[in-house]
């Protein structure tokens, strides 16, 4: 029985009471575990840190988490032979306490549980310690060895995915068929399933059988744990098995240890890393002996929360695919030099000499500052202004390295404020508006943005601007576990076509996420599989399968890069009103609007809606805000920033080929992406055809469990990307030309007339 009826408040709160087995222990019996003692640092001080773990008995057929239910907790998977140290270090304890009951006075520090126990109940549970010991010797007997290498082994629960991967709406007949074809309507737009679907543990839902297993010494749940994720899947105990379940202060001290870590490394090397890599179209042929020696290359890397992966524009020898966390990808976020910015018109040179002379200047001293960071080669070379090509080459890399590496964010001022206070101008002001109060909680491409605008502002002729040389930023993707990036600059041998950085879940108000820094993130992780260019280089050579599959992929992505980010040239000055930027206009890249002078309100684009998409549901809401004339009506703005693509547990959203976004059909209907969206676009259907638990679930779960079904799933508007021609139908049947899809940042700036498209 549970030693405890009540859990600790900070456990109360996030998690379920304790369960007839579930216990509290004892920092003492917690540092018998395998996953603390491993540690190189010594395991975490529980003293210090009381109320932070649970031990979860699950018998066979105990659900110990559902899919879409709000997580905030991790678990471990514990080793038979962790269990038989923790019951002999109870032994221990136990023996103590009946000796010291029988002496009437002791001044051994005796088990708080233990204590409250009368004379009979301690006989009584050190007996059942004694046969459970027994037991987990003789079955550990019957067990493989965890270092057996022909695969994983001790599986003791599995994790179920419900999914339906069929149609969910009737089967439609011939002549409905022709008719939707030749009005050029089409289904909701799906795409083939892949053999593996991550979630958030170290295995993968095959998609045919909708499992994957766990095994002990596995730790599973840590999304959920950081950042408040929905659970991803449903895991069920397969036998009877023990489970430390940790808050995130545990998880986090875990991660920081090197020991831990590596063992972790190792057993994801062991299990997952063949399927992730595989996974890929390009590495799908590789023979074995060919993944053998590309896996003795492949690094483990990790990037703490805001930092930069790669930078568009810099060079890189490795592409990487996500082991765990979350990747931004965004293009125009480049703040280095770049050598085609200093144009020879503007011969920007020797207009920084000549900024570097003028001694009237108020920021005079932070020009001296940085010309002192030149070598004196290159410092006599500028006030020359004879800088050779190579010199000049050298002048940027001091320039980069500034913005790189050094701190002047935080030598200006401990907050915002202070900095304005020395450095102050509208580029720079508008820079870290959004940033965080304290310049010490500046991520690292909020800090090396505002070092290129700060060095942009005291030398405004002499070096060139970013803005103008970049254009606006725009968000391309959010990419998940088993995603991967970085591909084409190794396979082209060109630099890096967009930044990424290691980001995590926006404060959007979902449970209680603590924002930092101007992204919405909570400080955290993310961790890569590396593969180096020589290693694809190498099977490359050696397989002419490979190399075609490379050169398919390499078209197939700039296909899409295309379309995703589409003609920007155009974009110029944004309206700056208050209600442009509160209406996130300004995120549209397809943003739909109803000239309310030519709407009749004949209801036309929806009903269009509902006919381009079989279920019958349509995409569309007439309401939302006006601006100017126009009603900005409820559906998908295909936004520079989509924030309902981060987060998804099973990763079903994401762009489209055109840049739409899209939801797959192993939707989970966890409402995480519904909740994301500031503007309301995408909504939960509820399915006609709930998915039902099969026999065989039925079996393994228990007739008296009540699971929690997947009765609705997320839809959103496609832009009709599925249909003939691919034309918005909303738009197209539109009788008076109201209806219109335009790009905000182009349509806005130019003067307002109704004849603007």
């Amino acid at each position: 029985m549970a030693q405890q009826s009540m859990l600790p408040a900070a456990l109360q709160e996030v998690t379920e009471p304790l369960q007839d087995g579930d216990e509290l222990l004892t920092a003492d019996e917690l540092n018998t575990l395998s996953l603390f003692t491993a540690m190189k640092k010594g395991g975490p001080d529980f003293r210090r840190f009381p109320s932070t773990t649970a031990l979860r008995y699950c018998p066979q057929g105990r659900i110990i988490c559902e899919q879409g239910e709000a997580g905030a907790t991790a678990y471990y998977i514990l080793t038979t032979e962790d269990v038989i140290a923790l019951r002999q270090k109870q032994l221990e304890s136990l023996d103590t306490t009946i000796r010291a009951q029988a002496e009437q006075g002791t001044e051994l520090e005796l088990h708080p549980y233990f204590l409250r126990m009368t004379p009979r109940e301690l006989e009584r549970r050190r007996q059942e310690i004694v046969d459970e010991i027994a037991s987990l010797k003789s079955r550990l007997e019957t067990l493989p060895p965890v270092e057996n290498e022909d695969g994983p082994q001790r599986q003791v629960a599995t994790a179920h995915l419900l999914v339906n991967f069929e149609s969910d709406q009737p089967k439609r007949g011939l002549l409905h068929r022709l008719k939707a074809a030749l009005k050029g309507s089409g289904s909701r737009l799906r795409q083939s399933v892949p053999k593996f679907i991550p979630i958030d543990a170290p295995t993968d839902i095959n998609s045919k059988t909708l499992r994957g297993p766990l095994h002990e010494g596995e730790l599973m749940g840590e999304m959920s744990c950081m950042n408040r994720a929905p659970r991803s899947a449903t895991v069920v105990a397969d036998q009877d098995c023990y489970m430390i379940e940790m808050l995130r202060n545990v998880l986090d001290m875990l991660h920081k240890d090197p020991a831990y870590k590596e063992r972790m490394d190792a057993n994801y090397r062991k299990r997952v890393l063949e399927t992730h890599v595989r996974r890929l179209s390009i590495f799908a042929e590789m023979t074995d002996d060919q993944f053998a020696r590309l896996k003795e290359g492949i690094e483990l890397v990790e990037y703490e929360s805001g930092a930069t992966i790669l930078e568009e524009k810099a060079e890189s020898d490795s592409f990487y695919i996500i082991r765990s966390g979350l990747v931004k990808v965004i293009k125009n976020a480049w703040y280095a030099f770049q050598p085609e910015e200093f144009r020879p018109e503007h011969d920007h040179w020797s207009k920084f000499a000549d900024e570097l002379a003028d001694k009237s200047s108020d920021v005079g001293d932070l020009r001296e500052a940085v010309f002192k960071k030149f070598s004196p080669e290159i410092q006599k070379a500028i006030q020359a202004k004879s800088l050779t090509d190579e010199q000049q080459a050298t002048a940027r890399k001091t320039l980069n390295n500034l913005i790189r590496k050094s701190k002047i964010y935080t030598k200006l001022g401990k907050t915002r404020k202070e900095v304005l206070e020395v450095v102050n101008g509208p580029t720079l002001e508008t820079t870290i508006a959004e940033y965080p109060r304290d310049t010490k909680k500046w991520s690292e491409l909020e800090y090396r943005t505002f070092h290129r605008a700060f060095l942009e502002h005291i030398f405004p002729e002499g070096l060139p601007s970013r803005l103008e040389s970049a254009g606006p930023r725009r968000t391309l993707a959010y990419l998940g576990r088993g995603d991967f990036f970085g591909e084409m600059a190794v396979f082209r041998d060109q630099p890096c076509g967009a930044t990424c950085i290691a980001y995590d879940h926006p404060d959007s108000g979902y449970q209680q996420r603590i924002p930092d820094g101007r992204m919405g993130a909570i400080p955290s992780r993310v961790e890569l599989i590396r593969i180096r260019r020589h290693l694809i280089d190498q099977v490359r050579d050696e397989s002419p399968i490979m190399h075609e599959r490379i050169q398919e992929e390499i078209i197939r992505r700039e296909q899409s890069l295309q379309a995703t980010v589409g003609d920007f040239d155009e974009a110029g000055a944004i309206p700056q009103s208050r209600e442009f930027d509160q209406l996130g206009l300004v995120q549209g890249q397809k943003l739909m609007l109803i000239d309310l002078e030519k709407c009749t309100r004949c209801n036309a684009c929806v009903e269009a809606c509902v006919s381009a998409h079989d279920d019958g549901r349509t995409r569309l809401y007439l309401d939302g805000p006006r601006y100017e004339n126009y009603l900005v009506p409820i559906t998908c703005r295909k936004c520079l920033d989509p924030v309902c693509m981060i987060g998804c547990p099973v990763g079903s959203i994401n762009r489209g080929s055109n840049g739409e976004i899209v939801i797959r059909d192993w939707c989970i209907g966890c409402r995480m992406c519904a909740e994301q969206c500031p503007y309301g676009s995408i909504q939960m259907n509820e399915l006609r055809n709930p998915i039902q638990m099969s026999a065989e679930q039925k079996a393994i779960l228990g007739a008296e469990t009540t699971l929690k079904s997947v009765g609705e799933q997320a839809v959103v508007c496609d832009l009709c990307s599925n249909v003939p021609g691919q034309n918005p139908s909303c738009v197209y049947a539109c009788p008076h030309d109201a209806a219109i899809r335009v790009n905000a940042q182009t349509f806005f700036m130019k003067p307002a007339t109704h004849s603007r498209a």
